[in-house]
């Protein structure tokens, strides 16, 4: 009796491990197909819940409405927290002309796998037709997230959404909680075909709230100013600064050198480079008005020097740009000037200052100069004014602080 116990227990569990073992082995088959050959895994595993949904899709493909609802449906009983295959059923009510119960298990597609591109897309484009912006917004924001080269296959529905006055407040909102492909969309509405007249209200609901880094904003930026709107465009830049930068406003945004260079971003603000042969430092030195002021070092070869710049906003009339200078051994044929010009860039120069060389302690200097009626904005470019390669020879230093432009006094 003891033997037939034994061996019986040993038939059983025998019996165990091969169901168990025939178990593994056609999950393991079935996983190995199931996004391949969807068809060939629930041959092995009738259950398979991602063999199930890949079966559904292939039939949605083919218009098998009822099929796919099976195949579906058989999905989400061995997996309800996988909400692709809501999207299935979404597209079968569809298919049955069903619009009201096929947004709702659009809605639950989503919820349950927000990754769901096809999904996001097709409620993107539901709550377009249905002008519903707080949803638009919602999905267009994930499908960018999701697929970031989307943003340039929507770039015309995108941008339309900038123009509506449905939308524009929506996006306005979204765009300040600094989305990562916000930069990208701000270029392409540099570039955009749609008037700056209907695109220009999206920056100003933007306003002072919008934090941008260093350079996001400047696509916007260079479209107004090419379009010679220097006015907005500086209003625009003025808007958007940190609270902590504005007190530097003036004709003359940091005359004093004092923020640090990386937080100039714009053409408004200072656009400072080292081109070979050079070292640009920002940097207290005896002398200095406030914490800081700029200093350019020449090593004596050619160097056509034109790396310190600023545009200006200045109505017409009559005006006076003055700074502190101090130089050490600046040796140049030419020297270093101010150089005022007319936007856009190519037109004569307004004034050219005195030329600045030699060794001298920090003192005043003085341009006066005039700007006609038609000369909308300007730029003020620190430069060597050569007119041949030789004259671009030069060797010193230059220290520069407490740049600032005033309205000239009234003749006595």
């Amino acid at each position: 009796l003891m033997a037939m116990a034994k061996k019986s227990v040993l038939l059983l569990v025998t019996a165990l491990l091969l169901v168990l073992a025939w178990r593994v082995l056609s999950l393991g088959i079935a996983d190995h197909f199931a996004e391949t050959n969807p068809q060939r895994a629930l041959f092995w595993r009738a259950g398979h819940p991602l063999a199930n949904l890949r079966m559904a899709e292939q039939l949605v493909a083919v218009e098998r409405w009822t099929d796919a609802e099976k195949h579906a449906k058989a999905a989400l009983a061995s997996n309800r927290l996988d909400g692709r295959a809501y999207r299935v059923l979404a597209q079968v009510e569809l298919a049955r002309g069903r619009l009201g119960q096929a947004r709702g298990l659009y809605q639950k597609a989503v919820r349950w796998a927000p990754r769901d591109l096809q999904s996001h897309l097709w409620l993107f484009q539901n709550a377009l037709r249905r002008r519903d912006a707080v949803a638009a917004i919602r999905h267009m924001d994930a499908l960018f997230r999701l697929r970031p080269s989307l943003l340039a296959e929507m770039r015309l529905q995108a941008e339309i959404m900038a123009v509506n006055p449905a939308t524009r407040a929506e996006l306005a909102n979204l765009l300040l909680q600094a989305p990562p492909w916000r930069a990208a969309y701000i270029n392409g509405l540099g570039k955009s075909g749609l008037s700056t007249d209907a695109l220009a209200p999206l920056f100003e609901l933007l306003g002072t709230r919008a934090e941008f880094r260093p350079g996001e904003i400047n696509p916007w930026l260079d479209r107004l100013r090419k379009e010679q709107r220097f006015e907005q465009a500086y209003l625009t830049w003025a808007n958007l600064l940190p609270e902590s930068q504005r007190k530097k406003l003036g004709n003359v945004f940091d005359g004093g050198f004092e923020l640090a260079p990386e937080d100039h971003s714009g053409p408004f603000s200072w656009r400072s480079g080292s081109p070979n042969g050079s070292l640009v430092l920002w940097t207290e030195t005896r002398g200095t008005v406030g914490e800081s002021s700029y200093s350019v070092q020449f090593e004596g070869g050619r160097t056509p020097f034109a790396d310190l710049s600023q545009t200006l906003v200045l109505p017409p009339g009559d005006w006076l740009l003055q700074w502190r200078a101090k130089a050490e051994n600046l040796d140049s044929p030419r020297g270093l000037v101010w150089r005022i010009q007319c936007l856009p860039a190519g037109r004569n120069s307004l004034a050219d200052s005195a030329a600045m060389s030699g060794s001298f302690d920090w003192r005043e200097h003085e341009l006066a100069f005039t700007v006609p009626p038609e000369c909308r904005g300007q730029t003020m470019t620190l430069m060597i004014p050569a007119r041949i390669p030789s004259e671009t020879q030069i060797s010193g230093s230059l220290w520069l602080d407490e740049v600032r432009i005033l309205p000239a006094p009234a003749p006595l």
